[in-house]
């Protein structure tokens, strides 16, 4: 009996092996790629799509996904520790001077690929590294070409909601929209609502007020000018409006503001464009039908400056799967599968599919969206920006609670950007 023992356990071995006796194994050349995902609306649609793929190619998408916070953490401390553990990051644009510019990420040309120009120029723009405009970094080479790191794929971009059904037509400037709100006076609870939250909400909402007035945060050689003039002029514009505002707007973030606005209490508001299918919603909107969307006022004799926020695919260096990896970034960036995201609520940014006149029957904020992007501002291209954001958006909170003067808010937040960017080498 023992000499037929061993061939039989062999034979056993042998069969288990052909059979896939292995649960860990899922097929011969079958391979899964980690994806490091924001979970919400930005990767909501794309999520319920992701089985097509799986069919299509064959490659396993095991799909990681954590609130804003959690995702920047999870991915900065895997990107400096070999990038080993995700093969594909979704990353909000103003992490790119960080991933990029830190030589975490791959270069898409060293893959053979180059973004289409179907994507929005600005979207495209923030998917580059070194920023193809601005300043560059302390100590960088100033001939560096700009490289491709990303694809976008969320073409986020600020919108001014209104009250369509209330104003006829939407304000351009300002002046118009103040003008507006005290000719509508009444008709609605609120005339403009702000996202006055303390750090990154109230900063973000400001920026196409600093924007369009001409103000910017750093000129050319990275000095700080957010205590300019046109700066100052630009705050006390915005804090001229919380006389249209609801109480305690120093604490509405995007939830707040959106709610306000679909249960019909807001004449006009500045809006990320994900709130627009919200609005547009039988079942959790009052104003159906009734909301307009387009460009975000500008200051008379300047430019419109919406801020984009666009979500980027990216491969991380360490990766050993980039092809299959970039196999699914054109997948999910392809023009099908984006029109099939816009339908599940998801936001492109494709030229060919922000303008598709099918599309824009069902989705009429598209098309703001697109002449949005074609105006939009970046955030400072720096690493250091999340620590700018904090003390601007802190001091802006400042202001808009009443404790400080719009220009008490810019010189104090300027002076300790001065003193942050000395300490980094600007």
């Amino acid at each position: 009996m023992k000499k037929l023992l061993i061939p039989l356990t062999v034979l056993m071995v042998l069969v288990l092996t052909a059979c896939g006796g292995n649960e860990t194994s899922s097929g011969e050349g079958e391979e899964t790629i980690s994806v490091a995902m924001v979970a919400g609306v930005e990767s909501s649609a794309i999520k319920q799509l992701i089985p097509e793929f799986e069919e299509e190619t064959g490659v396993k998408v095991e799909w990681n996904e954590f609130d804003y916070n959690t995702l920047y953490e999870r991915i900065n401390n895997d990107l400096r520790n070999g990038g080993k553990t995700y093969d594909v990051i979704f990353a909000d644009d103003p992490w790119m001077p960080m991933f990029a510019g830190g030589g975490f990420l791959t270069p898409l040309d060293e893959l053979g690929y180059t973004p289409s120009d179907d994507f929005a120029k600005s979207s495209r723009q923030v998917s580059m590294w070194p920023a193809p405009e601005g300043p560059r970094l302390p100590g960088a080479d100033e001939d560096e070409e700009s490289r491709y790191y990303g694809v976008p794929q969320v073409g986020n971009v600020q919108l001014f909601f209104y009250r369509k059904d209330i104003l006829e037509e939407i304000p351009k400037t300002w002046q118009d929209l103040e003008t507006a709100i005290e000719e509508h006076k009444g008709e609605t609870d609120y005339g403009f609502v702000h996202r006055g939250a303390r750090g990154n909400p109230i900063a973000t909402n400001f920026n196409a007020f600093l924007w369009s007035h001409g103000a910017d945060f750093f000129d050319e050689n990275w000095n700080v000018t957010l205590d300019s003039s046109e700066a100052v002029e630009a705050l006390e514009k915005y804090l001229s409006l919380t006389e249209y505002a609801p109480d305690g707007i120093a604490n509405y973030n995007a939830d707040s503001l959106g709610r306000t606005m679909a249960n019909g209490e807001g004449l006009t508001s500045i809006v990320w464009p994900v709130w627009a299918q919200t609005m547009e919603d039988e079942e959790k909107s009052e104003v159906v039908g009734k909301m307009g969307y387009g460009l975000v006022p500008k200051a008379e004799g300047h430019d419109h400056a919406p801020m984009i926020g666009n979500w980027l695919f990216g491969i991380p260096k360490g990766s050993d799967k980039k092809e299959s990896a970039l196999s699914f970034i054109k997948w999910a960036s392809s023009k099908d599968v984006q029109t099939e995201m816009t339908k599940l609520g998801g936001l492109p940014t494709r030229t060919s599919v922000l303008t598709d006149e099918e599309l824009l029957k069902d989705y009429p904020y598209l098309e703001a969206v697109e002449e949005g992007l074609q105006t939009a501002k970046w955030r400072p291209r720096t690493p250091l920006y999340s620590q700018i954001e904090q003390i601007y958006g802190t001091h802006l909170n400042r202001a808009i609670t009443g404790e400080l003067s719009a220009e008490e808010a810019l010189t104090g937040a300027a002076d300790k950007i001065r003193q942050l960017m000395e300490e980094n080498g600007y």
